[in-house]
């Protein structure tokens, strides 16, 4: 949302309410280690930190207000990134678009966000991503998997298929076999001339 003309933030340099608001938020074990400033407490942290760096501090109530606009403001993003995201997802599943392009997709998406500088990075809207990258990889992995049991299926029916019609040919030459075995109207030779042509030899 807009900020107010008249906010604490709104005469400070672009960025640095956010960097500031940042740095109220506990720092990771790395960010710690590399001594991130953590804002915690307004007399002991706050103050020295805005007179270190140039910057007039506010009041305590003022200070209180500020990190209560941001709390907002970041809270409005995430949703507007969330409804955005969900967006994205349906309109993949709509369009029918592969899924394991849509779980690259989303993948890059997040790892774009992780690669954002830390004021500027949304830790949620990156989780998101990375979830959704990987709803839809799980949905590649079953769609190959009914994929490969769909082609197993076919050339299992194949396979019965042949099966069936040799054996259907091996019946049918049994009882031409038998026929001319029975022809009492052919000689010797002309029965075993009947019996090679149809077992093929």
């Amino acid at each position: 949302m807009p900020t107010r003309s008249d906010a604490w933030e709104a005469q400070l340099p672009a960025g640095t309410a956010k960097e500031l608001y940042r740095l109220t938020k506990p720092p990771t074990k790395e960010e710690a280690e590399a001594g991130r400033p953590y804002l915690r407490d307004f007399d002991r942290d706050v103050l020295p930190y805005l007179s270190l760096h140039g910057i007039v501090a506010p009041s305590h109530a003022t200070w209180f207000r500020f990190k209560h606009r941001m709390r907002m403001d970041e809270a409005a993003e995430t949703i507007i990134s969330v409804e955005t995201s969900k967006r994205i997802a349906q309109g993949i599943t709509a369009s029918k678009i592969d899924p394991q392009l849509a779980a690259d997709m989303m993948t890059s998406l997040s790892v774009d966000e992780a690669a954002k500088p830390p004021e500027e990075r949304n830790e949620k809207v990156m989780q998101i991503f990375a979830s959704a990258a990987a709803m839809f990889a799980n949905a590649a992995q079953r769609d190959k998997e009914l994929q490969l049991k769909a082609d197993k299926g076919r050339r299992d029916d194949e396979a019965l298929k042949l099966a069936r019609e040799k054996f259907e040919a091996a019946e049918r030459r049994e009882d031409a076999a038998k026929g001319a075995i029975a022809d009492s109207k052919l000689t010797d030779a002309e029965r075993m001339a009947k019996l090679k042509e149809i077992y093929g030899i």
